[in-house]
């Protein structure tokens, strides 16, 4: 059986679902950052109602994250470990920023059709 070569062989992944990921993944980082610092001042206190809502947030930007990641994941054929630990990356603080870095260092974005000026 010949080897495939050529554009057909490598997905890809279209620029809009990547520039939606690396969206939502900055969101979640930053939310899941500020949010575990003022974890951390408000210990033992009661919280002001806007810390619930910026809770809130981040669950809802982290399943926009989990979606698009998931997106990604199937159009490029990652395997199952991959594509969990990319998943995961939005609950760790800090990891969603270095999780998006390495899904752009390792995605392969589809060409943009171009408009023929006729």
């Amino acid at each position: 059986m010949p080897a495939t070569s050529g554009p057909a062989a490598t997905p890809a992944v279209a620029p809009w679902l990547l520039t939606t990921y690396r969206v939502f993944a900055y969101v979640t980082g930053v939310l899941l950052l500020v949010n575990t610092v003022f974890l951390l001042v408000f210990l033992g206190t009661e919280p002001p109602v806007w810390y619930a809502l910026s809770w809130t947030l981040h669950g809802w930007g982290y399943m926009f994250y989990v979606a698009t990641g998931f997106g990604i994941a199937f159009t490029m054929r990652w395997g199952i470990i991959r594509t969990i630990l990319v998943l995961l990356a939005g609950t760790i603080p800090g990891m969603s920023f270095v999780a998006e870095r390495w899904v752009v260092h390792h995605v392969v974005v589809a060409d943009q059709p171009t408009r023929s000026s006729s």
